[in-house]
């Protein structure tokens, strides 16, 4: 199945052990509620870490989507897991959401 919606989400924090606990404790939640997420419609997490940015810790979170329905879907389990998520760690960033539709996607 070919994604519709994507978002991209930066979160930028205070220092690398911030960034990197933060990380770690974020894929140890989203790899429980994997599941849950796949049967609401997403399709693919990629995370990624910014480096053209000197001196500056940011994360960059890639999601795909089936679809409208399926992003609204994942919406409410995104809730869930920044609760759950700062719960555990209390570490703050600054995020930054984008949305997008697909227009082109060319596989090289």
């Amino acid at each position: 199945m070919e994604p519709k919606l994507i978002s991209y989400i930066t979160a930028k924090y205070g220092s690398k052990s911030d960034m990197m606990l933060s990380e770690r404790e974020w894929q140890e939640v989203i790899g429980k509620m994997l599941p849950r997420f796949k049967e609401a419609g997403a399709l693919r997490q990629v995370v990624t870490q910014i480096w053209n940015q000197e001196g500056s810790f940011i994360l960059g979170n890639l999601w795909e989507y089936a679809d409208e329905k399926a992003f609204i879907a994942c919406q409410e389990l995104f809730r869930e897991a920044e609760a759950t998520h700062s719960e555990s760690t209390g570490v703050s960033s600054i995020i930054v959401p984008s949305r997008g539709v697909i227009l082109h996607d060319t596989k090289l």
